[in-house]
Formats: C-alpha cells, structure tokens, sequence
C-alpha cells in the first residue's frame, strides 16, 4: 500500500511540474499564431470604431472566405462585420474573442462550422498554440476537463517553441493574414482564376466528414453555445444561426447518421429556442466552387451564397422585424 501512495505522490508531483513548464511559456508570441492575432486585430479596430447597430458574423473561415459583407451591408443597411477567422482555434475562442466586439443590440449570425457543434473539450493544435501564444487567461476561464488536456496534448515541440519564440511580426504574404482581408473582414485574393495545381491537387485529395457519426447531443458545445446567448440576450443582441457552406459529398444525404445531422441539426437548434434560418443542404457546393478547402469558396461563389443568405435572412420572420431589406 505505501509503495502504491508514493507512486501517485509522484505521478502528481510530476504532473505538477509538467503543468509549471506548460504554463510557463504562455503569452509568449509564436509565429505560427501570428496570422490569427492579425485578422482578428484588425477586424477587432474596425468593429470597435461602428458607434451604430451592426451585425456581426460570427464563424470560422467558411465566413471569411465565403461571405460578401458589402452585399448584406446593402441588404440590410446596416454595418457588417464578419468576424470569422478559423474554426481550428475551435468554439470557445471563439465566443470569447467575438464578446470584445458585439455591442447592445447588434445582430449576430452564426454559419457555423458543423464540427464545432461537436466540440467535446479536446483542443487541437491551434488552438493550444493562440491561446498559450496570446490569450493565456482565457486558459484559465475553460473547464478543468480542458484545462487538463490542454495541457495533456501539448507537444514537447511546442513546450520549446513557446520557451523559444520569437513572433510578434505582422504576416505581411501569403494567402492568409490581415493583408489579405477587406475592411470589413471578407477575404480577398480568392478568386477562381488565382488556384494552381497545387491548390486543385488539395482539393481532389478532400475527403468526407463524419460529423453525424461523431455528433453528440450533449456535447460541450451546447453548454458554451447557450451561455453565450445568454450572454447576448442580456444586452438585447438578436442571434441567429445559419448552416456553413461545406463541399459536398453523396455521402451526406446516403449514409443515415450524416443525413439525420445535416436534416436535424436546425432542430437542434431550436429546441434550445433560437433561431435557425437556412437548409443546410442549400449552402454545399460542388468541388469547382471551393478555392482551396472544403469550407473556403472562390470569390465568385461566395457572392452566391450570400445571395441565398439574405433570401433566407429576409423572410425569416426574426431579421425582417429588425432590419428593413433594400434588394
């Protein structure tokens, strides 16, 4: 019995340590986080110069490589701002970084990434490296459960990286970084005519997802979904959830747990009494409309699914009895 309790004593000073070691490299700015830390600085200095009602979209890439924000601007007369960046720093981040921008009364959508009704509190990569890399006390608003694995899936790279960064310079090339995105937050240089092979071989080597077969009715996503309407609801802000345009596979109407999420997940939705507009199916597109994933349309595309929001936006009863359409 006592070697058993030594064991553990030393299992959990161990641990200890590894945490202190973990934690001390938070705040410290990788360079791999810089491009995120741009965009959503400089979408953070415009939003927060609108005194005005706005609405912002809220999501990952799929809003910022595939919505026209100018078209809903004149839609709806009113300010936009899309706010999405990268469903990879995963749902928690992101309520939390929307949260600096969203002011009294504002209209927030939501064509959210379907995997980000899945989160489960398992961190990815990304987000590890932007929340030890620039918003080390967000880490310690998460639960204990990801709390804990934030620190149990660390790498030992990353451990050295952060002892060893050396960012904080702005991402000035390249596809992704505040350079290449709009005033109000769309991306721009995506254009069908701008992918080369190397793009056209990412694209024909996508794969399905299996985000009704990995669904959960209980997943921790709710729970961070209804505080944050909760959050929005006590300062009058309108929230309205859209479906994410997403490649399209005959997998997600063939196999019955794909079909039962995309057919339900509106339900889900609304069970919790919010507002989902939009048919998921409508938003997936073939493989020629993509620029270069299976969540980022061309330019041209992105024009049409905008178009189909505001249809959508327009006759749901919610946002006609806020906004007034201009088509």
């Amino acid at each position: 019995m006592k070697f058993f309790i030594l064991f553990f004593i030393t299992l959990v000073v161990l641990f200890l340590l590894y945490s202190g070691a973990v934690l001390g490299q938070g705040q410290k700015t990788t360079q791999t986080s810089q491009w995120v830390f741009d965009v959503y600085e400089k979408k953070k200095v415009y939003a927060q110069s609108i005194d005005e009602r706005k609405i912002v979209i809220l999501a990952g890439s799929n809003a910022l490589f595939g919505i026209n924000s100018k078209m809903l601007e004149d839609a709806f007369d009113m300010k936009v701002v899309n706010y999405g960046v990268n469903a990879g720093v995963l749902l928690p981040y992101m309520l939390y970084k929307s949260k600096e921008i969203i002011k009294p009364k504002d209209v927030v959508i939501l064509p959210l990434e379907y995997h980000v009704y899945t989160y489960d509190g398992t961190p990815n990569a990304q987000m590890i490296d932007t929340i030890f890399s620039r918003d080390i006390d967000f880490f310690y608003a998460l639960t204990p459960k990801e709390q804990f694995l934030m620190v149990w899936n660390i790498t030992l790279e990353r451990i050295l990286a952060g002892y060893e960064a050396k960012g904080g310079i702005p991402i000035s090339s390249g596809l992704y970084g505040a350079h290449n995105v709009n005033i109000r937050g769309d991306q721009i240089g995506a254009a069908a005519a701008a992918k080369n092979e190397y793009i056209q071989k990412e694209l024909d080597s996508l794969a399905p997802n299996n985000y009704g077969k990995i669904y959960k009715k209980d997943s921790l996503a709710w729970h961070y979904l209804e505080e944050f309407v909760s959050w929005c609801d006590a300062r009058d802000v309108k929230v309205v959830f859209m479906p994410t345009t997403m490649l399209f596979f005959d997998v997600y109407k063939k196999d019955s747990k794909e079909r039962w999420f995309y057919e339900n997940i509106a339900k889900e939705v609304e069970a919790k009494g919010w507002s989902f507009v939009g048919e998921p199916y409508e938003y997936m597109y073939t493989k020629e409309h993509y620029f270069n994933t299976d969540f980022h349309l061309t330019s041209e595309t992105r024009d049409m699914r905008t178009k189909q929001m505001i249809i959508d936006l327009i006759a749901s009863r919610e946002i006609a009895a806020l906004v007034i359409a201009r088509l």
